[in-house]
């Protein structure tokens, strides 16, 4: 039973970021960390880009600006749900190295 609880410890001394980012050997991984930073990016950005849309639709004429104001947000959610799904798929892959590491470890056989 000990070696289900130690595939759940975090990985010893994860590090900073630019720690990470001068890892030579690539033990240390940066992609991970930057998931949050671009879904924030890719947020922000869409935001940015509805709101764009919404303003120079009503600088046309008012009728595509109400059109704007209904089909950019729904353009826009479209787009967050795909980055949000390549950037689980992503995830998901680190998930399963780290966990294909933990197996490693826990199936290795002491050197006698």
């Amino acid at each position: 039973m000990e070696s289900s609880t130690s595939a759940n410890l975090p990985p010893s001394s994860p590090g900073g970021f630019f720690e990470s980012l001068m890892d030579t050997r690539f033990d240390q991984l940066i992609t991970p960390k930057l998931i949050r930073f671009l879904y924030i990016v890719s947020m922000i950005v869409l935001a940015l880009g509805v709101l764009a849309v919404v303003i120079s639709g009503f600088a046309s004429s008012a009728g595509s600006g109400v059109l704007a104001l209904i089909l950019a947000p729904i353009g826009a959610l479209i787009y967050l749900i795909v980055i949000r799904l390549w950037l689980e798929l992503i995830i998901v892959t680190f998930k399963i190295r780290d966990a294909a590491d933990s197996i490693a470890d826990n199936t290795r056989r002491p050197v006698a």
